[in-house]
């Protein structure tokens, strides 16, 4: 199996354009079969949960609002941009290879460039509130991963500890996604160089041909991280038991009883100052320093 496609240029050199279309139907593969062995485990192996009942969720957080605040309308926004430009990314990116044709260039590039555009405002939206840290996997998050491995394979008998605010998946996914997206952004811009825009005028000779080679390929594997990430992040999001997060990126915030069935409140605690989610932006900016980054 070749995992990369290469070419002779006019000079009789052999030279790289790109990944193998191969490694693109694997990560179609990949991410079916997550979904499908995470649908049967959740289905058939996993032990039924069962919510906490009312004086558990006063016990556990007394001083928790009605609405937790889990997401900002800033975050929530900037979340659904950058849906619809990684979605047109993917699309227009993968439809040529269908031989379906339509001005599928043009649309890449402004999507390309609004994807680049969120990631420098994420980058400082995060550093403006200091929430960096908020994302570190350390050792406490590695034990707690293990613990849920080890709680797969035998689901009873485990104790298998609440996270904070972030999870140990949320926070590995976060950066697998960060990587494939400061790959594809940072070859993308480049790559804008061989096609006409309202920038400039093509010009492919500006590098070698052996650098666009190598360009082609990160930006061909960051867009396959994608792909396999994709299909398993909208499955989560529709999945029956995961919707409540959902409902969380649509609406901001969660309730009291999701908050004590999910997370542990001395990793993440709340209290009645963490104001309810609206869509003033004064109210906003007054909520508590626990939101989203």
């Amino acid at each position: 199996m070749e995992l990369f496609r290469e070419v002779f240029n006019p000079w009789g050199q052999q030279v790289l354009i790109g990944i193998s279309w191969v490694l693109l139907y694997a990560a179609i593969v990949a991410g079916a079969a997550f979904i499908i062995g995470h649908a049967v485990y959740a289905g058939f192996i996993a032990p039924k949960e069962t919510p906490p009942s009312d004086a558990e969720v006063k016990k556990a957080a007394p001083d928790a609002p009605a609405h937790i605040t889990r997401h900002t309308l800033t975050t929530r926004l900037s979340h659904w941009v950058l849906a619809a430009a990684v979605l047109t990314l993917l699309v227009t990116g993968v439809v040529p290879i269908l031989g379906i044709k339509f001005p599928w260039v043009t649309l890449h590039w402004i999507a390309g460039l609004v994807l680049a555009t969120y990631t420098v405002f994420h980058t400082v939206h995060v550093l403006a509130r200091r929430n960096l840290g908020s994302m570190w996997i350390g050792a406490g998050d590695v034990k707690e991963m293990a613990l849920r491995i080890k709680a797969m394979a035998a689901p009873t008998g485990v104790d298998i500890p609440k996270s904070g605010k972030w999870g140990t998946e949320n926070k590995a996914f976060h950066h697998m996604t960060a990587a494939a997206g400061l790959a594809v952004v940072a070859t993308g811009l480049l790559m804008m160089l061989r096609v006409n825009t309202i920038f400039a005028t093509a010009n492919p000779y500006i590098l070698p041909d052996s650098t666009w080679g190598i360009l082609f390929v990160f930006h061909g594997l960051g867009a396959v991280v994608f792909v396999g990430a994709i299909m398993v992040h909208i499955y989560f999001a529709l999945h029956p038991e995961k919707r409540w997060i959902t409902w969380s990126m649509i609406r901001g915030w969660i309730s009291p009883r999701d908050y004590v069935w999910h997370f542990d409140p001395v990793k993440w605690p709340v209290s009645s100052k963490s104001a309810p989610v609206s869509g003033s932006p004064r109210r906003e900016a007054a909520a508590s320093a626990n939101r989203d980054q």
